[in-house]
């Protein structure tokens, strides 16, 4: 294969340059380009790409100074002045760096690595929402995952989420799991395979603390409303994620506890009023060997991943609301429950469709208030 870099180089990172380690490394080879991207070397580092299938590239030598011309795999050899690589007789060329700086470093400036580092998610639902979410988040800087889904990958599901064929089979947290590891392997991923209503209450003493938001991308409002309970009673903010029928149009809903917001239920309860999202539940309609019978259809992707980006950026607000160097995009534009339409045409969205004036539209008139009493909430006694 012709290469078209004419430098061969190795991708090092900066603390094994810095370490006394020697022997066998393991990452990527590019072909084409002729680089060599390192990633693990011991036992800790390779346990944190475990599920990328990297691969042997060479090994580590201390003060060897004759180059086996023969040599087809990457030698490193550690000499006075430094670490120094070779394929055979030729000499690579080395690029440090350090793995949390670099993946996030463009966005210095807009997002603030150590305080997204110091945040916890727990997202319900690693469908095609929740694992959008997760990996935008993952992007973002998170730090701390907690994964809640009991559901497997199949083939259908393939065209809307965010993993691929090779997944198919996996448990869905896993999977997600993966892919946040792949974007930043020193993240904290705890999955659970059961559903958020069957967790035990030690795992909430443990992962809701002061810095934690609850994020329910489940399909039903059962599960939104139980988690919005927890956020009560944790005061940690909270936002809801959910669909219309065939994702002609979305909605968000957010709670912040401490500013005694209405809760999910006081403001929302079974939907009927503001609404025509489907309280479906996705282990059922994904997991039928047919749709053809299924009332409630997904949508496709780019109309889910449109209305799911909106509370990404909300989402990203609400972790970083006390942070003085954050500028805030949405929290301060939408309302506690905004409507999101893909499309306002009747062939797709029915007579429903009507109610929004433009295609893309974003509301901003739904205004929701306590009931009372709300228990959950605290509100009215």
């Amino acid at each position: 294969m012709e290469k078209t870099n004419t430098i061969p180089k190795v991708f090092l990172p900066e603390v094994l340059e810095n370490s006394l380690y020697v022997g066998s490394v393991f990452g990527f080879y590019h072909p084409d380009t002729d680089i060599y991207n390192i990633l693990a070397w011991d036992d800790n580092s390779r346990d944190r790409y475990s599920g990328m299938d990297i691969s042997y590239l060479g090994e580590i030598y201390q003060d060897q100074d004759a180059i086996n011309s023969e040599e087809t795999t990457l030698v490193g050899i550690r000499r006075e002045g430094g670490l120094y690589f070779y394929v055979g007789d030729t000499a690579y060329k080395k690029e440090h760096y350090n793995l949390i700086q670099n993946i996030f470093s463009r966005n210095t400036g807009i997002l603030e690595t150590d305080w997204m580092l110091n945040k916890t998610v727990l997202i319900s639902g690693c469908g095609s929402v929740g694992s959008l979410v997760a990996l935008e988040l993952a992007k973002s800087g998170v730090g701390n995952f907690v994964l809640v889904d009991n559901d497997i990958l199949n083939f259908h599901n393939i065209c809307r989420h965010q993993c691929s064929i090779r997944d198919v089979g996996e448990y869905k947290v896993n999977a997600v799991r993966e892919r946040i590891l792949e974007i930043n392997p020193y993240a904290n991923v705890i999955v659970y395979k059961t559903i958020l209503e069957l967790l035990p209450k030690e795992v909430f003493d443990e992962h809701f603390k002061s810095e934690a938001l609850i994020i329910s991308c489940a399909d039903s409002r059962e599960s939104d409303n139980y988690a919005s309970q927890l956020a009560s009673i944790y005061t940690i903010p909270f936002v809801s994620i959910g669909f219309w029928e065939r994702a002609f149009a979305g909605e968000v809903f957010y709670f912040i506890p401490a500013e005694n917001m209405p809760c999910y239920e006081c403001s929302i309860g079974t939907g009927e009023g503001y609404s025509s999202r489907q309280s479906a539940n996705h282990r059922i309609y994904t997991t039928q060997e047919s749709l053809d019978n299924v009332n409630f259809e997904p949508g496709i992707s780019v109309d889910i991943n449109f209305v799911t980006t909106i509370a990404i950026k909300l989402i990203l607000d609400l972790l970083n609301r006390n942070n003085p160097n954050y500028t805030i995009r949405l929290l301060d534009y939408l309302t506690q429950f905004t409507l999101i339409c893909n499309t306002n045409n009747p062939k797709i969205g029915g007579t429903l469709a009507e109610i929004f004036s433009h295609p893309l539209q974003v509301t901003r008139s739904i205004m929701v208030t306590h009931q009372k009493p709300c228990p959950p909430c605290k509100y009215g006694g």
